[in-house]
């Protein structure tokens, strides 16, 4: 029997992909979709390029499609190099938030048999500018984020320099795992997988995918 997906997780996908296709910080909707298409279609693909190829010979595009494919082979080298070519850090924050936007409802609904969703039409609008009040470079991770630096784990304050990519980041992070809040209790869980069994599932996938966490 065939269970129905629980409601929260499908809005919070629907959202997701709203949030692909509206104006970001740093980049129009046309160019986020266009990012996201990108990192779809690499993460998707049944014979990917090795990572070390960069297919688009565009700096943003070529991100995207490593993030999407072969995310456990970015290093602090590669980061730099991309950065000293010309992608500003807070670019690399929004192409990082695009690709965790939009990755996730497209693998989660290929490993239930159901058809990939499709992006939103981009948004008409510039982008907007919203940036934290205040940035620092941080310690544990490559890119700068909300000040003050490092007083959380890397994985929570990645996203932070974009409030925006932030909160879609979190959204998603709560219908799919847990919210942030939860974290701290070992017995939380919604009624179906426990947080036990739940860490299980995620520890191994992290192995299989080579995730350094």
């Amino acid at each position: 029997m065939t269970r129905a997906v629980r409601d929260d997780l499908a809005a919070a996908h629907r959202r997701s992909l709203v949030h692909v296709a509206a104006p970001g910080a740093r980049f129009t909707a046309a160019r986020r979709v266009q990012i996201a298409e990108v990192a779809i279609a690499a993460f998707l693909d049944p014979e990917p390029t090795p990572p070390w190829v960069r297919p688009h010979g565009d700096l943003a595009l070529d991100v995207a499609h490593r993030l999407a494919r072969h995310a456990g082979t970015i290093n602090l080298e590669w980061y730099e190099q991309i950065v000293t070519e010309g992608l500003h850090p807070l670019d690399w924050v929004e192409v990082v938030g695009i690709v965790v936007s939009a990755v996730p409802p497209v693998a989660f609904a290929r490993a239930i048999g159901a058809p990939p969703p499709g992006l939103p039409a981009p948004q008409p609008g510039d982008p907007t500018g919203h940036e934290a009040a205040e940035l620092a470079p941080a310690r544990l991770n490559f890119v700068p984020v909300a000040a003050p630096a490092d007083r959380m784990p890397s994985v929570v304050q990645a996203l932070s320099a974009l409030p925006d990519e932030w909160d879609n980041l979190w959204q998603l992070a709560e219908a799919q795992y847990m919210s942030d809040r939860a974290m701290d209790d070992p017995l939380w869980n919604r009624g179906t997988l426990s947080r036990p069994q739940m860490e299980l599932v995620a520890g191994r996938l992290s192995l299989i995918r080579e995730c350094f966490f």
